[in-house]
Parts: C-alpha cells; sequence; structure tokens
C-alpha cells in the first residue's frame, strides 16, 4: 500500500503523462457471456470486477482490462459477462515510469473505457434475453476514491512490465 505522499507524487507523474499522451485507439479484445440460471426475475444487483494491467514502449503505453460483471438475484448468479478492452496511448515525454503509467491508467484509461463497457454489457445482457443491465456512471472523481480504498486492483510490479 502506498504513502499518502507516494500516492500524492503518483498522481504528479500521472498528470504530467496526462498533458502529453494522446488516444490512438480502443479495441474489444474478448467477450464472453454466459446464462447460469434463466428463472429469477429481475432486479439483479450487479458485481462490477476489473482487472487493469499496463505495457510501456518507447513512446507508447497500452493498456488492457479484464472485466467481469455478474448479475445476482440473491446471492445466486442469474449470469456473467466477461470482457476485455485494450487502449492505445502515444505520448511525447522522454521515459516514462510503470507506476505513473499505472496510475494514468488506474484513472484516466478507466474513465475512457467505461461507457464502452457500460454500453457492451447493457446491449449483451439484453441479447441474452433479460433486461438490458445499466452500469453505473463512473468518472475520475468515482476513479480515484476507488483507488484510494484499493478497490481497484493494481497488480505487481512485475505484473505491469
Amino acid at each position: 500500500m502506498q504513502t499518502s505522499a507516494e500516492y500524492t507524487e503518483s498522481l504528479r507523474l500521472a498528470s504530467t503523462l496526462h498533458e502529453s499522451a494522446y488516444l490512438r485507439g480502443i479495441r474489444l479484445n474478448s467477450l464472453e457471456a454466459k446464462v447460469v440460471d434463466r428463472n429469477p426475475d429481475p432486479p439483479y444487483s450487479v458485481v462490477t470486477e476489473l482487472s487493469p494491467s499496463v505495457s510501456v514502449g518507447e513512446k507508447s503505453i497500452t493498456f488492457d482490462v479484464a472485466y467481469e460483471v455478474k448479475a445476482l438475484a440473491d446471492e445466486d448468479e442469474v449470469f456473467h459477462i466477461s470482457c476485455s478492452f485494450q487502449a492505445g496511448y502515444e505520448h511525447d515525454l522522454g521515459e516514462i515510469s510503470l507506476e505513473m503509467a499505472s496510475t494514468y491508467g488506474d484513472v484516466i484509461v478507466l474513465a475512457t473505457l467505461h461507457p464502452y463497457v457500460r454500453e457492451l454489457v447493457h446491449r449483451v445482457s439484453s441479447d441474452l434475453g433479460f433486461p438490458g443491465l445499466f452500469l453505473d456512471n463512473l468518472d475520475s472523481k468515482d476513479l480515484f476514491r476507488l483507488l484510494s480504498e484499493e478497490k481497484i486492483r493494481k497488480g505487481s510490479t512485475e505484473d505491469l512490465a
């Protein structure tokens, strides 16, 4: 766990990257949907887990984010949707650290990808024959809060390479 000073420095570095980075593109890398039980009626509770990872090139950064969305009736799974997105960025900085890129990804990239995930989950849940599932809006303030509460799982330094 980062100290408050380390976290503040990490956000400062991510802000520096944000000023230089521009989005090259977003792509859906995988999608899987599975119905577990068609019997329970809505409303469903929604559990969303995400696992971001990052790889740093000379002037580029690639973020892969895996999402697992489960619809539950009581505690029983009704259906789940798993997907992964990739976002590619280029930057004009000389060199960036994995920590800088990781923090940037945990805030800016997740805020960029979330609308795509929301739309995909809504569409796929409808295609499965259920009412369209809505994920909550997510903005940068929410992401900063989730990061500070460690509800976004950050990989180890080995996972970042």
